[in-house]
């Protein structure tokens, strides 16, 4: 996908972080940004900040992913704007405290929490613009953030791990059933390692936080004081869409992790039916079936 001038992109969770690298990326190329949060102020101060870039065309909404009517106004307000859709990014995302610890002692409100903003924030963006751009004739893209913890294992924020891992999964799926349509829209998951982002910035849980909570905070903390920049994140991020690839990954520093992971899978299905055991190895996809 190369097409982006005078076309219109919506990200979510775009007042700070990689969602605010995004929109600002989006302004180099020339979009109508719509950037969108669930912080008025800072979604303010960060709109303010994109405009003074001389002839930025950008919208501000206050929204809450969670709520799928927010999300429906979000999407009727792009159509309003008398452009074609280029860009959705489905970018808005929470961790909590409460996911540092082991799963047995996470609070009921710390699951609520994270599947809601993490993954039905991704879900309602995409089942509320999804018609809008499949009525388009022009190419567009879904880009849903997920995680590098979305493909490998992350003991450490396990809720924050399924749900990127959920994310991936979706990514996939939707790509693979809009390419069987022929439509014109194309899916991403983006997969990023650790980011210089607010994500710990003021994490607190009721209560006396446990031994291994501490212990994966601080270790959580170091790694994403050290992280990439977002804007170089936003760059690599643009440089995956502009060559269509389902997933996204800015940092090679986890292809190892990657690898171990698919390999142990392997080995344990290996164990079950082994390659020359003479049992039937089924290739095919339910669509291919009847």
């Amino acid at each position: 996908m190369q097409d982006f001038t005078d076309r219109v992109a919506v990200v979510t969770g775009a007042a700070k972080g990689i969602g605010r690298a995004l929109a600002a990326r989006c302004v180099t190329e020339e979009m109508h940004v719509i950037m969108a949060d669930i912080d008025a102020a800072v979604l303010d101060e960060a709109a303010v900040q994109l405009r003074r870039q001389g002839s930025a065309q950008i919208t501000t909404a206050v929204i809450d992913v969670t709520d799928p009517d927010s999300v429906q106004q979000l999407a009727g307000l792009a159509q309003d704007l008398d452009q074609d859709i280029a860009l959705l990014f489905n970018n808005a995302g929470v961790a909590t405290a409460g996911d540092l610890g082991q799963l047995w002692h996470s609070a009921v409100a710390d699951w609520h929490k994270i599947i809601d903003v993490n993954l039905w924030g991704v879900i309602n963006g995409c089942m509320s613009f999804l018609p809008v751009l499949m009525s388009q004739t022009r190419s567009s893209r879904i880009v849903n953030t997920a995680s590098i913890s979305g493909v490998i294992s992350a003991p450490a924020i396990a809720i924050y791990s399924m749900t990127k891992h959920a994310v991936v999964n979706l990514s996939e799926s939707l790509d693979q059933q809009l390419q069987d349509e022929g439509a014109s829209v194309g899916v991403s998951a983006i997969c990023p390692g650790f980011v210089r982002t607010h994500l710990v910035d003021g994490w607190t849980r009721d209560g006396e936080a446990s031994e291994k909570m501490t212990e994966n905070h601080d270790w959580l903390e170091g790694r994403v004081s050290e992280g990439s920049d977002p804007e170089d994140i936003a760059e690599r991020i643009f440089d995956g869409i502009r060559q269509d690839r389902r997933y996204i990954f800015t940092h090679s520093g986890f292809r190892e992790a990657l690898v171990e992971r698919h390999e142990r899978i392997l080995a344990d299905f290996d164990a079950v039916i082994p390659k020359d055991s003479g049992v039937p190895q089924d290739r095919s996809s339910p669509q291919d079936e009847g």
